[in-house]
């Protein structure tokens, strides 16, 4: 069997599309990944070809089977799937046409999504990573908390640089509680080494880090940086496991008050931390790529 994977424009989407490509490749089928140029190395280094199909090219025996998160490949029109074997890993918004039992589900678990799909394949969404490259402060045992700060803008634009000094006052009340700072710029990241250390994760909202902080239970703070990342705040507050602040709640002389009790009350307090621990746990109860093999292999039989 062919298999075209076509991933979105972001790193953490392409890292999530990498273990199961994996994991197809290992079982016998020919791969190839479509995704953004600055993905290349990485999807080399996952043992993937990273290329697009010549044009023309003949779908074979059998047919390619396209699992995707964008709809990049539709500029190839020679390449196309065969009838009943094009599957997709839903975006934000998936395609009415594609019925819930012909995609996988999201990597968000059904607690922090507003519409919960339990026909789709479920699969835990853990993001393909280099091995480990030995980062003492971060592997050490510490004996202060860990606040992981990411999606810290870059742009020099009037919103990025308001945005900026949100995320530096933030990073000004962890320090000043006495607690151990971790910011990381980018966006590829060792979750699993970060996050295992890390009891707080602030970041503005992205789905990527909303996943990676819920799979290693560890809570969150939202700074939103739009009306979907102030969404999945709001989802993450409902399930008990992270606040979200916007800019105006943030005005004003006593931020730093404001701020410093926040964070406190999710680094030390009440129901939030044993809340974030028991969603990890039962993300990590969910399938892995692994498990989706055979029934990928039966969509062509």
């Amino acid at each position: 069997m062919r298999v075209l994977f076509s991933a979105g424009l972001g790193m953490p989407a392409a890292l999530r599309l990498v273990l199961l490509a994996r994991e197809l490749q290992s079982a016998g089928h020919e791969v190839r990944f479509c995704a953004p140029a600055r993905t290349r190395q990485r999807v080399v280094r996952a043992g993937l070809v990273q290329s697009w199909p010549r044009p023309g090219a003949s779908a074979g025996p059998g047919g390619p089977t396209w699992w995707s998160t964008t709809r990049c490949a539709r500029r190839r029109p020679t390449w196309r799937p065969s009838p009943g074997a094009h599957r997709r890993l839903p975006a934000l918004r998936p395609p009415a046409a594609v019925a819930a039992a012909d995609r996988l589900d999201r990597p968000l678990p059904p607690l922090l999504r507003d519409r919960p799909e339990p026909e789709a394949w479920q699969v835990r969404c853990d993001a393909y990573e280099l091995p480990a490259q030995p980062v003492p402060w971060l592997t050490e045992l510490s004996l202060r908390p860990r606040v992981c700060i990411t999606g810290m803008p870059t742009g020099t634009g009037p919103a990025d640089l308001r945005r900026a000094r949100l995320f530096r006052k933030v990073a000004e009340g962890v320090e000043s509680l006495g607690l151990q700072v971790a910011v990381l710029r980018g966006e590829d990241h060792p979750w699993s080494v970060v996050l295992r250390g890390s009891v707080l994760a602030v970041h503005g909202g992205d789905e990527g880090i909303v996943y990676a902080a819920a799979r290693y239970g560890v809570s969150q703070l939202v700074l939103p940086a739009g009306p979907e990342e102030w969404a999945a705040g709001k989802r993450l507050e409902r399930a008990g496991i992270g606040r979200c602040l916007t800019d105006e709640e943030l005005a004003g002389d006593s931020t730093m008050l404001r701020l410093r009790f926040h964070i406190a009350e999710l680094v030390n307090g009440g129901r939030v931390l044993p809340a974030a621990a028991k969603l990890g746990r039962s993300i990590a109860r969910m399938p892995q790529p692994a498990d989706l093999v055979p029934g990928i292999e039966a969509l062509l039989n």
